[in-house]
């Protein structure tokens, strides 16, 4: 099958496999916290009651359609008014996202921002840059 130029020259997922690779050894009876990739144990970091209780009750009245690109308005409201009641920082709801994992916004993020042949920097291991870095076609600059 053919695939593009783009698509021939992408490479898995570095945190990914350093992912995989701490469930591996927990499988072997290491016993590690992956904290790789957000698949969090609920065992040692437990889903806090509340939480819980909201999510049952967003089912329970049939809220289960995807929300709004930028996230709920509700939502980004409370995010605004945390902000500003812990670190003083104003931000209206229009000023921020929400979305149900970091790939969309970081992707969303460099293509906003990066042009062909800017630079990028950011640390290794890191959470897919070098992809996004390679579909902008940043020059990428890895610490």
């Amino acid at each position: 099958m053919k695939v593009s130029k783009l698509a021939q020259n992408l490479i898995g997922s570095e945190i990914i496999k350093i992912g995989n690779h701490v469930n591996d050894l927990k499988t072997q009876g290491a016993e590690i916290a992956n904290l790789t990739i957000g698949d969090l144990d609920a065992n040692i970091y437990p889903i806090p009651a509340r939480l819980k209780e909201e999510i049952q009750k967003a089912y329970q009245n049939n809220l289960t359609n995807y929300p709004p690109a930028n996230g709920l308005l509700s939502l980004r409201k409370a995010v605004s008014q945390d902000l500003k009641n812990r670190w003083n920082l104003e931000y209206s709801a229009d000023e921020i996202l929400l979305a149900g994992g970091s790939r969309p916004l970081i992707y969303a993020t460099f293509k906003t921002i990066v042009d062909e042949g800017d630079k990028v920097v950011y640390p290794i291991p890191s959470w897919n840059n070098n992809h996004y870095a390679y579909l902008t076609h940043a020059e990428k600059i890895e610490v």
